[in-house]
């Protein structure tokens, strides 16, 4: 349902209708004004918690980039080394997320 329109020559009239229109149409544009307000504000809430979200994806993917076993003996084992790679390929793809989320906001 709609709100009624307003006539302009119904204000010389300054009938009760257009008094109840009118009061109808204010309250209708304080609700938008109000909805306008809080999508601003959660907008803003939402833009800091991606630049939150992406500097801990960056610290926790340098903290992977940065991973290494301290090996036992002279030479690391193939585990440790798949391991040590695949923290480091999981790094990059990290990476790579970030920058198109980055894009994206």
């Amino acid at each position: 349902m709609g709100l009624p329109p307003l006539e302009f020559s119904d204000s010389f009239l300054d009938a009760p209708d257009f008094r109840e229109r009118l009061t109808r149409h204010e309250e209708e544009l304080e609700r938008t004004n109000k909805f306008i307000k809080d999508l601003l504000k959660d907008g803003n809430m939402l833009l800091t918690a991606f630049k939150n979200l992406s500097a801990a994806v960056q610290k926790f993917s340098q903290s992977l980039q940065d991973f290494q076993f301290e090996c036992i003996g002279d030479v690391e084992t193939d585990d440790e080394v798949n391991i040590a790679q695949s923290f480091k390929e999981f790094s990059q793809l990290l990476n790579a997320v970030e920058e198109e989320r980055r894009r994206l906001v």
